[in-house]
């Protein structure tokens, strides 16, 4: 199995993060079969409706799980954002 080797400058040092081809490959094929605008809305009314008629603020594990999400939805606008670049280029 091949593996993919990028270097990424954070910022107290540079570190070498490795992305097996398979890894690289199931995140691709995701983002074809995922469209990361509807995976985004999709995730962020389903944890809406679930905060508003679940009553589940109060549930102990929300906070890590609000977190968690956050940065999932950051990662799908990323995702959305370099395919919108990606179509404009062509």
């Amino acid at each position: 199995m091949k593996k993919t080797v990028r270097k990424t400058q954070t910022k107290s040092t540079d570190e070498t993060q490795v992305l097996s081809e398979e890894l690289r490959a199931s995140f691709v094929r995701f983002i074809e079969y995922h469209p990361a605008t509807r995976l985004s809305l999709n995730l962020r009314k389903m944890i809406l409706e679930f905060l508003q008629y679940d009553g589940a603020i109060k549930a102990s594990y929300l906070n890590d799980l609000l977190f968690d999400l956050e940065g999932l939805f950051e990662l799908l606008d990323t995702i959305q954002a370099a395919e919108v670049v990606n179509y404009e280029k062509q």
